[in-house]
């Protein structure tokens, strides 16, 4: 009797032990948003005066726009957007598609601005 209370025990061990590896299941890993997919330089249209501007984000996330250097820090980062706060308190949004950042909401102006890739010197912007 004794040889089959330890014969159940192994077992009972066995089962336990391989239970318990296979209930813990190990976490895939979250693709990580590189910041260098939103790096770049854009130009956007303002709709009220129909003026072209400079938006330069740098690799390590600051930000001008027309040269100007605002003063932000990042608050959220993922695949469909990178959001800024400026001293103020105010929200830069830059939303993107699968390939590229695509427009920004500015909440200090409450409008959303479709962006596009700055790539000649012929693009930039008219200083008026």
């Amino acid at each position: 009797m004794k040889g089959r209370d330890i014969a159940l025990f192994g077992i009972s061990l066995v089962a336990g032990l391989t239970g318990g590896f296979s209930l813990r299941k190990k976490k895939d890993p979250q693709p990580s948003t590189s910041p260098l997919f939103y790096v770049g330089t854009w130009q956007f249209i303002d709709p009220h005066n129909q003026r072209r501007h400079r938006l330069e984000i740098s690799p390590n996330l600051d930000v001008q726009i027309d040269d100007h250097q605002l003063q932000v820090r990042v608050k959220d980062l993922n695949e469909q957007q990178l959001t800024f706060q400026d001293k103020f308190g105010y929200h830069l949004t830059i939303h993107a598609n699968e390939r590229q950042p695509i427009s920004f909401f500015d909440e200090a102006d409450d409008c959303t601005y479709a962006m596009k890739p700055l790539t000649t010197k012929s693009d930039k912007p008219n200083e008026k």
